[in-house]
């Protein structure tokens, strides 16, 4: 059975908090039927394609969109915002499953200790 994208993205945060990791997520997605309220979402600065988790390293802020191991859908929004993240000197990826996002954070601490 395939995990849901909830699912891979709790134990990751469990991992995260095994570690000492600060970390954050961004809900992006959370539904309301109110119109006023996603008015004012956007107007606080709600972004399409945000990714999902950052995590403070020592040295760095990493971003995470996470996805599901099979199944999982990008969007164009999400792509634009890793790229972006990127260029901007934020390590970012998408990654599918816990597995994935505990390999990126690994080597992002790793990177720090070859500097």
């Amino acid at each position: 059975m395939t995990l849901t994208e909830a699912q891979e993205q709790m134990q990751f945060v469990q991992w995260l908090k095994l570690k000492n990791l600060p970390h954050f997520r961004v809900p992006n997605e959370t539904y309301t039927k109110s119109w006023k309220q996603k008015n004012m979402n956007r107007a606080l600065g709600v972004s399409k394609g945000v990714p999902d988790l950052f995590v403070c390293l020592p040295d760095k802020l990493i971003a995470i969109e996470m996805k599901r191991t099979k199944g999982s859908v990008t969007s164009q929004e999400q792509i634009d915002w890793i790229e972006r993240l990127n260029k901007a000197g934020v390590r970012s990826t998408i990654a599918k499953g816990c597995q994935e996002a505990i390999a990126f954070v690994e080597l992002m601490l790793k990177s720090n200790k070859d500097l």
